[in-house]
């Protein structure tokens, strides 16, 4: 392959990832609107190194363009690396999630310049017209109801909506981003737009999608979203700076939602999304300032002002691109990060660079071949096993970068056909496909998470047979060991994230029947869960109702207080203070709890209609006992609860499962035990 080919080849590569980057979907790897564009970035990355390395090899040098970005560019990328090393024991999960995504992108603005000819400007724009007129034909598509939703919810278990709420850019607001961007450009370019057919189709087809796309997303539209207000996003970040470490390289550049969840203000409760995470902030300088640090916050914002003056000294540039660039640098900071616009700034500041190549200088390290190395002196042969000793390296690097992305990738692939098997009932299937996730990516928390999970149901659904053998006792046994296992190790590969507590409080909250051991352990596992979700009123009320199925009523309503003080207007918190203060023998309190919860349901609900009769039979009693001068408190007839339909799933504290039959205290406490004498090393290799 010569080097006019290997450019070649690269520029038609690039104009495709261009292309899909907008209207590429794979349906089968779990989040696959995110997984899909994030697989896009990482493929151009390496493929862009190894580019790299071969015209390196044709060339016998290495040549890098030297622009104002270049120096900042390597800083950010090494901060990025710096915090996930800082902030994770096990930082796979960084890597192959935003750190990766904010790596390949400070790849493509170093190297893409030096590898792109002169004719790829050209395929960019035609890319990105016609990825538009697709993305366009979509919307109109979907607003008819006979979109690609309905063929992608053929394939799998994955059920698209068959409206505009479904996008190939990944949502709605995304589509008007990326149709925002291309339509400015068209009408910039008037060259393009006067000569081009295509441009003038772009144009008119954008501005039908722009208008759709944006009624879809209005209050009470079919794609309407929330994303976090500006408020919320400033008072996280402003907090990320209480702690030396977190202030200087962040939480991790993919745990913004850990650090959102620690963070959050408790005025957050009392908004709509209250009980969503978010993985970004407002814009994205607040979310690098929280998941990557204030150093790395500072030199993204430097970034952007030497950004600024590339544009500016490009006075004659192509209008098209600079148009690209700028449209993709403000929604930049009008909007949560989102891999297609992070993408395609990376690719378009390259290209950028490129066209201005002769206002800068390049950086150049020669070398000859090896066979000439009979006629070279001593220095000429130590540069000559430099270059080749570290493309080496870099290869290497690049290999290893790729096995570990496939890994996570195919992971992703056997969790979706695990989800599709048990939507299927085919549990053992599912139980197969997971522990074949867990071979391919063993350090990704939400895989032990998940593989806690089917471990647990699969254990449960055994323990509900009749006439159980003493072999299926022993696998029932066998399961819930596994299950606390899985749940520990993804403690310990983010010991942040309270969703791996909750689940391993859920394990534990089934055995709480069988031992005291157990009940410790839950409670330990919701304090830790409580710990990284100070806010969460949910977990909160778990605890509660923790201590209230083990009878320790003074606790429990301590707990239910801190709930209802987190979120007043929630419902369940006030319906089990009642059942709590009732339980104490507190039934004027009780009663009034019973009120206020009451009062937060909507009166034609079915809820409402069962605690107003909870209600109602509790006063009779209360004026009964009055009349015949009773006391009141000891002789109350107990409540038949409701059970509320919103109890967090993550952190119930249901007790009444059939594990308890099966499991006596011995061998409950024996599989507690194990977990705990279990190393972390151990836990996460097996």
């Amino acid at each position: 392959m010569t080097e006019n080919r290997l450019n070649t080849f690269f520029a038609w590569f690039l104009a495709t990832v261009v292309f899909l980057l907008p209207t590429f979907l794979l349906p089968t790897i779990i989040n696959p609107f995110i997984n899909s564009k994030l697989l896009l970035l990482f493929l151009a990355a390496f493929v862009t190194t190894l580019a790299f390395l071969v015209k390196s090899w044709f060339d016998k040098s290495w040549t890098i363009v030297r622009s104002p970005l270049l120096y900042l560019t390597l800083v950010f990328a090494a901060l990025v690396i710096i915090s996930s090393l800082v902030s994770h024991q096990y930082p796979l999960k960084q890597m192959v999630g935003m750190g990766g995504a904010y790596l390949s992108f400070s790849l493509l603005i170093i190297l893409l310049p030096s590898l792109v000819n002169d004719t790829f400007a050209h395929k960019f724009k035609i890319a990105l017209n016609i990825a538009a007129i697709t993305l366009s034909s979509v919307s109109i598509l979907q607003l008819l109801g006979v979109g690609p939703a309905l063929l992608f919810n053929r394939l799998g278990a994955v059920d698209f909506p068959n409206s505009l709420a479904f996008s190939l850019a990944g949502a709605s607001f995304i589509a008007i981003q990326f149709l925002s961007v291309v339509l400015v450009s068209n009408i910039f370019d008037q060259n393009l737009f006067k000569t081009s057919w295509v441009s003038k189709a772009t144009v008119a087809l954008s501005a039908i999608a722009l208008s759709i796309n944006i009624w879809a997303i209005l209050p009470g539209g079919q794609a309407s979203f929330q994303s976090l207000s500006l408020a919320a996003s400033t008072n996280i970040a402003r907090n990320s700076l209480t702690f030396t470490k977190n202030a200087l390289f962040g939480y991790g550049p993919d745990s913004y939602g850990n650090a959102y969840n620690i963070l959050k203000p408790v005025w957050v409760n009392g908004q709509s999304y209250w009980k969503f995470t978010f993985d970004s902030g407002f814009n994205l300088l607040l979310t690098i300032m929280v998941s990557l640090g204030l150093i790395a916050f500072l030199a993204y914002l430097w970034f952007l002002w030497q950004s600024a003056s590339v544009l500016k000294a490009d006075a004659n540039g192509d209008a098209f691109v600079k148009s690209t660039v700028i449209a993709l640098l403000i929604w930049q900071l009008l909007a949560p990060v989102n891999l297609l616009t992070l993408s395609l700034l990376a690719i378009g500041i390259g290209l950028l660079i490129k066209q201005n190549q002769g206002r800068y200088n390049n950086y150049t390290f020669e070398v000859h071949r090896l066979a000439d190395f009979l006629t070279l002196g001593k220095f000429v042969k130590g540069r000559t096993y430099l270059f080749h000793g570290i493309n080496s390296i870099l290869l290497a690097l690049a290999l290893l970068a790729l096995l570990g992305v496939s890994r996570a990738f195919g992971a992703y692939y056997l969790l979706y056909q695990s989800n599709a098997k048990i939507t299927q009932n085919e549990i053992a299937t599912a139980y197969d496909y997971h522990v074949q996730a867990k071979a391919l990516a063993p350090e990704l928390d939400f895989v032990r998470r998940s593989s806690a999970l089917v471990n647990l149901q699969i254990a449960i659904a055994l323990s509900n047979k009749a006439d159980l053998s003493p072999a299926e006792q022993d696998q029932v046994l066998q399961l819930v060991n596994q299950a606390i296992r899985e749940a520990r190790a993804a403690t310990v590969l983010d010991p942040q994230n309270y969703l791996n507590w909750s689940v391993l409080a859920q394990i534990y909250m089934q055995l709480v029947n069988t031992t005291d051991q157990a009940k410790q352990e839950a409670f330990n596992a919701l304090a830790k869960a409580a710990t990284n979700n100070p806010n969460n009123p949910e977990i909160r009320m778990a605890l509660g109702q923790l201590f209230q199925n083990t009878n320790r009523l003074t606790e429990a309503i301590s707990f239910f207080d801190q709930a209802i003080e987190r979120k007043p207007d929630l419902f369940v918190a006030h319906y089990y203070m009642a059942q709590a203060l009732i339980a104490n023998k507190q039934v004027a309190e009780g009663r009034n709890y019973l009120i206020s919860s009451l009062n937060l349901l909507a009166k034609d609900s079915e809820e409402y209609r069962a605690v107003e009769k909870e209600l109602n039979k509790l006063v009779t009693e209360i004026e009964a006992a009055a009349n015949t001068n009773t006391n009141t408190q000891e002789n109350m007839a107990p409540i038949n609860p409701v059970p509320p339909t919103d109890v967090p799933t993550s952190t119930s504290t249901a007790t009444t499962s059939s594990l308890t039959e099966v499991l006596n205290q011995g061998s409950a406490e024996a599989i507690i035990q194990e977990g705990a004498l279990s190393t972390e090393q151990s836990l996460v290799e097996n």
